[in-house]
Order: structure tokens, then sequence, then C-alpha cells
């Protein structure tokens, strides 16, 4: 799945990914992001996606999802991205993506999954 700049996610990662979050399959989501923390690209995707959805429903990105120093439940690799992907562009967010450990992108996808997963909860 092309995204903006050119960055190409594994789409059906993606999709099996967070379809085992919204059935609530953890040992599914477990395998899923073991391949996923090997996929920066992919894991970037899953990140913005988790951003948009945060900003679509409060308007903006609060400080509890990008400053390291304010209280909330973000992980401090998810506040990492997000505060990369800040701009016009995303682009930053998948760099910087590039740059992390598997453990530094798990911690930031079990963030976003679990942002996707409580956003679309509260729309439902």
């Amino acid at each position: 799945m092309p995204q903006p700049g050119g960055w190409q996610a594994d789409s059906k990662l993606f999709e099996d990914l967070t379809g085992a979050a919204f059935e609530g399959c953890m040992s599914c989501q477990d395998v899923l992001l073991t391949l996923l923390v090997e996929d920066a690209v992919t894991t970037a995707r899953l990140v913005e996606l988790a951003c948009g959805a945060i900003i679509d429903l409060e308007g903006d990105l609060p400080a509890s999802q990008i400053d390291p120093d304010v209280p909330g439940k973000a992980s401090p690799e998810f506040r990492r991205l997000a505060r990369a992907g800040l701009g016009k562009s995303t682009d930053g967010m998948y760099r910087e993506c590039g740059q992390m450990s598997s453990p530094e992108r798990r911690a930031a996808a079990n963030t976003a999954l679990d942002t996707l997963v409580g956003y679309a909860a509260l729309n439902r």
C-alpha cells in the first residue's frame, strides 16, 4: 500500500494485525507484531493511522501523545514517532521508525494498536 512520500507498507500484514487487534486475539497479535516490527514502514504506517484517529477525534495530537515529559499512557517510542510526523508531511515518522530497534518499534506499535482499538470503541 503506497503511502505519501512513496513509502510502501505491507498491506496484508497490516490488515491481519489490525484485524487480530479488533478481534481481541492476543496470541495472533503477538505473532503478527513480531513480523511487523521487522518492517519499519508498516510499523510507521500503523502509528500514522493511530495519530490520525486521535486527530479526527480530538482535533489535534495532545501533549500526552507527543511530549515525553507529559503524563500519559502512550509509550515514549510512540511519542517519538508522533513528534517526528508533525508538520506538512509524515515522512519524518517513517525515517525515524527506520532508525528504531525492533523492541522500540514494538513499543510504538503496541501503543498504536491500543489507540486504534480504543478510539474505534468510542465511535461505535
